[in-house]
């Protein structure tokens, strides 16, 4: 189903027909290479078309170091690129958007997970020489097998007896699956919670962590939080881990080469505060979490914002691959971020058992002990939106850039001695905004050829240089108003401080899970994150309805959350992305339409009387009614209707965010029938009515 805008209030559609005049874009500095200087579409309400971003979600490097292997979104492709641009690079169509990669353990193919629908390809890319080593073969299909519904990471082992399987990531169906990758029978699968997004094996092939981007718990409590479990794949026991209050969009993860440790990129959400600040992590700080497997718990949260500027939206991590140094990116902050790793676990390994776990290295002291020791927190910028995969290789340091279709390297080189913390002369933050050795030569780096040119060497400090570069994976990317709200959607810059974006509470446009209070209806009554998608559609806006239209509620996100002024160009191109976001189809569809259970409970539905509120095609009167859902502190008796429209991935629901499931939202909260009309139906009606909602 696909909704597009009804209306659009007049001041705001004036000064989005002149946006193609007016360069401003994001809030923050960034490289004069990346998207944000890319040239503006003719015509505001172009639409974004197949192949017009390259989009990459996930790369590999061979282990020759030869040849990357890229995912692309936007071309559903798989791509083999030459590291050094010496020969032309090499496609596979795919009949899905990939979005993440693995290695199978001989380096001989490589498995691809993604698509709304769920897919698993297996690619051939090398075969194995008489000598023993492995070169490259032409790009082929060797199977593809459906998978659940949009799989988020896939993990590969082989076992002892020869036989290999593929563990994957099914985000929406919130399960763990390991797979045959031969015949794509299904031989086990494990429920671990909300959205689980990305996982990894031990290297011995015992385990498998999952960490879960999103919260399943009620919102309303004093403790809310995602979810990492540990699965013994021998045994088929799961043991969960606990984490923190607020502790989030858990985005990418990678185990120890020791096998010990979970390194899981993480915001914490402090949804305990009152939304009157975001300076100093008020609402939300940003850092990896270390779980310790063997105990399967929260060992620590390293921290990644330092105290001029934080790093927004941290995604991906890589350990170097001398052990060293662990390499997150932020990608709200366009940067990297080198922390010591050893030096981080060794000091959250010696916290005794009465040590609440929680924020080290939040100033470093201890950390840089002599000249051996590299400084806490190095951060490089490169100004390329959306830097999130990582990988290491040697002395390098590589990261994809999504919105630039960019390729960067840094190379950390250190010279001690070091200056220490108590010099007080670094705190971490690398400001200066890279330019090209030679301007030329970044001019022609047009993507033609996947080629590195060279940025300015960044020296943040005494005895450190960063030597930074970056590739295009395709031209330029000519962007249309809706890529660019898309953009700034995502870009913490456009935060003061940079400590968090719109995606920090509006992941994918939709809710964080979490409760927020946000002044804008009195205070000590925090309300449920609502989802973004048909904001412009169904007003008025936010859970009180205090905001008339989608547009008022963008200019009023700018400086009241994010604390910032904006542009008027900024926040058209964020209603044209937020006016263009489209349903993701509910998993409980088969075959796109509505399950027998599903269609008998729309009868139900409208019998009992929910279609009086949530009526049409949008599932809403668009008016505010008394729910009697009101938190004690409210000062309003009424609340929006929402949309049902894929309201199976919005909860908690109401208010409050009371209520994990539908079902409770029905037999606990009585909400809408009151009068007994739930209670009265047969379980079978139950089931149904709760199956058709699950399904909108």
């Amino acid at each position: 189903m696909t909704f597009k805008t009804i209306s659009l209030s007049f001041a705001a559609f004036a000064a989005c027909l002149c946006f193609t005049a007016v360069e401003t874009f994001a809030q923050g500095t960034a490289s004069p290479y990346s998207a944000k200087s890319a040239p503006i579409a003719s015509d505001r309400m172009e639409a974004d078309q197949p192949g017009d971003y390259f989009a990459p979600t996930d790369f590999l490097l061979d282990s020759s170091g030869q040849n990357f292997y890229v995912a692309s979104e936007g071309y559903s492709q798989l791509r083999r690129v030459p590291a050094d641009g010496s020969a032309p690079q090499e496609s596979l169509q795919l009949s899905f958007k990939p979005f993440k990669l693995r290695f199978f353990p001989d380096k001989t193919r490589v498995a691809v997970v993604g698509g709304v629908d769920g897919r698993l390809a297996i690619v051939e890319v090398a075969a194995k020489t008489d000598s023993g080593a492995l070169a490259p073969v032409p790009l082929r299909l060797v199977a593809e097998f459906p998978v659940g519904r949009s799989p988020a990471d896939v993990a590969v082992k082989v076992d002892a007896d020869g036989s290999e399987k593929v563990y994957i990531a099914d985000r929406f169906n919130g399960t763990l699956v390991e797979m045959d990758p031969t015949s794509g029978e299904k031989l086990r699968t494990w429920p671990v919670g909300r959205e689980p997004f990305c996982l990894d094996l031990t290297p011995d092939g015992r385990r498998a962590v999952v960490a879960d981007r999103l919260t399943e718990m009620a919102a309303n409590k004093a403790y809310a939080c995602s979810k990492v479990f540990i699965v013994e794949l021998d045994s088929g026991e799961v043991r969960e881990v606990g984490l923190r209050n607020g502790d989030n969009l858990l985005q990418d993860m990678t185990v120890t080469p020791d096998g010990r440790y979970a390194l899981i990129t993480c915001v914490r959400g402090n949804t305990l505060h009152t939304a009157s600040g975001v300076s100093g992590g008020w609402l939300n700080a940003n850092g990896v979490l270390c779980i310790d497997i063997e105990e399967a718990k929260l060992l620590d949260f390293f921290l990644l914002d330092s105290g001029k500027l934080a790093s927004g939206n941290p995604w991906g991590l890589a350990i170097s691959d001398d052990g060293e140094s662990l390499v997150v990116s932020a990608a709200g902050t366009d940067e990297l971020i080198f922390l010591p790793l050893k030096s981080l676990i060794k000091s959250a390994a010696e916290h005794t058992a009465l040590t609440r776990p929680g924020r080290r290295g939040d100033s470093g002291v201890g950390l840089t002990v002599d000249d051996k020791v590299p400084p806490f927190r190095v951060r490089v910028l490169f100004g390329f939106k959306g830097i999130r995969q990582v990988l290491c290789r040697g002395n390098d340091v590589y990261a994809l850039a999504y919105f630039d279709d960019v390729v960067c390297k840094a190379t950390l080189k250190l010279t001690p001695p070091f200056l220490t913390v108590d010099e007080k002369s670094y705190d971490g933050v690398q400001e200066d905004e890279p330019r090209a050795l030679d301007e030329k030569d970044a001019d022609a780096n047009d993507g033609s050829v996947f080629r590195f040119t060279k940025l300015e060497t960044a020296r943040p400090t005494q005895g450190v240089e960063i030597e930074r570069a970056f590739a295009r994976l395709a031209p330029k990317p000519r962007l249309t108003q809706r890529r660019r709200g898309e953009i700034v959607f995502h870009d913490a810059t456009a935060c003061f401080e940079h400590w968090m974006s719109c995606v920090t509470c509006h992941p994918d446009g939709r809710s964080d899970g979490l409760n927020w209070d946000l002044l804008n209806d009195g205070s000590g009554n925090a309300k449920s994150t609502k989802s973004m998608l048909l904001t412009h559609e169904t007003p008025p806006c936010m859970a009180s309805g205090i905001r008339a239209t989608g547009e008022i509620a963008v200019r009023a996100g700018f400086p009241h959350i994010l604390e910032t002024g904006y542009e008027e160009a900024n926040a058209c191109a964020v209603d044209e992305y937020l006016m263009n976001l489209e349903p993701v189809p509910s998993p409980k569809l088969v075959d796109g339409k509505l399950s027998d259970s599903a269609a008998r409970g729309k009868g139900v539905f409208d019998r009992i009387g929910c279609s009086s509120c949530h009526a049409g095609e949008l599932y809403t009167d668009l008016s505010l009614h008394r729910t009697r859902s009101q938190d004690v502190n409210d000062q309003v008796e009424k609340f929006d209707t929402p949309t049902l429209v894929e309201v199976w991935r919005t909860g908690p629901y109401m208010n409050t965010g009371a209520y994990p499931t539908v079902r409770e939202v029905l037999e606990v909260g009585k909400h809408g029938v009151k009068d007994g009309r739930f209670d009265a139906l047969t379980e079978q009606e139950k089931e149904d009515l709760v199956e058709f909602v699950l399904s909108l």
